[in-house]
């Protein structure tokens, strides 16, 4: 095998690959990537973690067909460290991968191996698949993936994402706090499709692309996301999701609107005292929020800002961190608290003119 690529456009396409390889992969074959270059100028990257995969083609300079799977993350590193221009990458009889400049000032050697070894991904021909706008996919992702947590498995280890006749929706949970984004889009379709997909699959989605549309499409037991020459896979989470719809509020009777930056500065500050469940208290009141958090090992701490609120003094405890991540992922400069009481749910949502619902639901603390 002999190609040339030039070493920017190689070194983009190997880094959105970077984060299918596990570190910690028991079989040593799936810290590589398959590479193949085919006659007529087309090179295909292959990468999974028997979960996910991801392959994709683009145009090189083909001089010699082949096939080799190498360390995806070595090989990385190398090509992002070359020197500007054309890389040269060859294969010799034993398995030797020789990376060289242009100028052959730089020469590498990568031990690799067949490719006969390396797992094959499912494929899809896309022929029933639905079109979804990718930015709007992309916002709903910012929105929930934070909620997952990486040590949660199976149902609660991914995002529920529903297409319907009406909306997208992709739901979220960690039991302890709720997100909850729908985009209103109309399908032609029987039945609602609902599908848990993984934190990690979320991530790498927010890889392949940003622009125009990504289409969706699925068998019995995967799920394909592509994106022009680009085609994630992800098995199904076979499990049941919870009923997240429960915890939302039918109705709220208070409003306080907040100034996002003032609430986040707060936050930050009041959060400098470490705590086990990182309380902090919330007391709302005729214009003014007061945050307070007490640690008797350490000291406490108060802090108020303006805020628009009418309501009754209500006072309620939050993990101060769910609220900071909350905080850190919208685009909005003002936000909306809606609550009853201090032993319901609580709903944030950013106060901002967009075509995408986001609610996001905190269960309150006993502190």
């Amino acid at each position: 095998m002999q190609i040339f690529v030039e070493k920017s456009k190689l070194e983009n396409e190997l880094r959105i690959f970077q984060g299918i390889f596990e570190k910690n992969a028991i079989i040593e074959i799936l810290k590589n990537i398959k590479i193949t270059a085919v006659s007529g100028g087309a090179l295909e990257l292959v990468a999974t973690d028997l979960e996910i995969g991801l392959i994709s083609n683009f145009i090189v300079d083909v001089v010699d067909p082949g096939t080799f799977t190498v360390n995806g993350k070595d090989l990385y590193e190398l090509i992002s460290k070359m020197p500007e221009g054309v890389v040269e990458i060859s294969e010799e009889n034993d398995l030797q991968i020789v990376i060289t400049n242009d100028k052959k000032t730089c020469k590498y050697k990568l031990l690799g191996m067949q490719s006969i070894d390396y797992p094959n991904l499912p494929e899809s021909d896309f022929s029933q698949s639905y079109s979804i706008p990718f930015q709007k996919m992309l916002e709903m992702i910012n929105n929930s993936y934070y909620v997952i947590s990486p040590e949660l498995k199976f149902n609660l280890g991914g995002a529920l994402f529903c297409i319907n006749g009406e909306q997208i929706e992709i739901a979220a949970t960690d039991g302890h706090r709720l997100s909850f984004s729908s985009f209103h889009h109309n399908y032609s379709i029987d039945r609602p499709l609902e599908y848990i997909i993984s934190r990690k699959t979320l991530i790498e989605l927010t890889k392949i692309g940003s622009d125009g549309d990504l289409i969706f499409s699925f068998d019995a037991n995967n799920l394909f996301f592509k994106h022009n020459s680009r085609v994630l896979s992800s098995r199904i989470i076979d499990q049941k999701f919870p009923n997240y719809k429960a915890v939302i509020p039918e109705k709220s009777n208070y409003f306080a609107y907040i100034n996002t930056h003032f609430l986040l500065q707060t936050l930050r500050r009041i959060l400098i005292f470490k705590t086990r469940n990182n309380g902090v208290i919330f007391s709302f009141s005729k214009g003014k929020l007061i945050l307070e958090r007490n640690t008797p090992e350490k000291g406490e701490g108060h802090d108020e800002i303006s805020i628009d609120y009418e309501g009754k003094l209500i006072e309620i405890g939050f993990n101060g961190n769910f609220i900071l991540d909350f905080l850190t992922h919208i685009h909005s400069d003002q936000i909306c608290v809606e609550m009853n009481n201090g032993g319901n749910a609580f709903i944030f949502k950013p106060v901002v003119k967009s075509d995408l619902d986001f609610i996001y639901i905190v269960m309150p603390l006993n502190i």
